[in-house]
């Protein structure tokens, strides 16, 4: 018997995720018609002073990892599996320059008609990645966004109407 092949819908969706995930961290997939299993990897960077400021820090980053993984679920309805979370240790770049990574792990099965509230949710993780790694850990480090609700927000900026997942 052979496998169904993916839909062009489920193939454009699989190249949104993956530019979404090239923002900070990288996606492997499956087809399993008809949905569209991914798995992602994100980063959370924090350059540090020094490895004793990124010890210092280590506690913030792994809540600002369980928040986000808080939002990632809530933001899907739960269609994301819970993420795995690991926090490196300090870190010396070549150029002596110290630095931390979190890293999530998480997945999910996008179908056709449930990926919107997954898309919603997957982009403001990854959004907060960056903005993290751009702001630091300061006092004006950024907490993760609140992932908004496509039900309540209106059609996407894209002109579709939202499906419930």
């Amino acid at each position: 018997m052979a496998l169904a092949a993916p839909s062009a819908k489920l193939q454009a969706l699989l190249k949104d995720f993956q530019q979404i995930a090239s923002m900070s961290g990288y996606l492997n997939h499956s087809f399993d018609p008809p949905q569209l299993r991914l798995f992602f990897t994100l980063y959370g960077r924090v350059m540090v002073t020094s490895p004793a400021e990124g010890l210092a820090h280590t506690p913030k980053l792994q809540a600002w990892c369980e928040a986000l993984s808080v939002r990632l679920r809530e933001g899907s309805s739960s269609a994301i599996m819970p993420p795995q979370v690991q926090v490196s240790a300090p870190q010396t770049l070549p150029d002596g320059r110290d630095y931390l990574v979190a890293t999530l792990t998480f997945n999910t099965k996008v179908t056709e008609t449930s990926y919107l509230r997954i898309r919603t949710a997957v982009l403001a993780a990854y959004q907060d990645a960056v903005k993290m790694r751009e702001a630091g850990m300061g006092p004006e480090a950024p907490d993760p966004a609140p992932v908004s609700t496509p039900e309540l927000d209106g059609p996407s900026p894209e002109g579709e109407t939202p499906h419930p997942a």
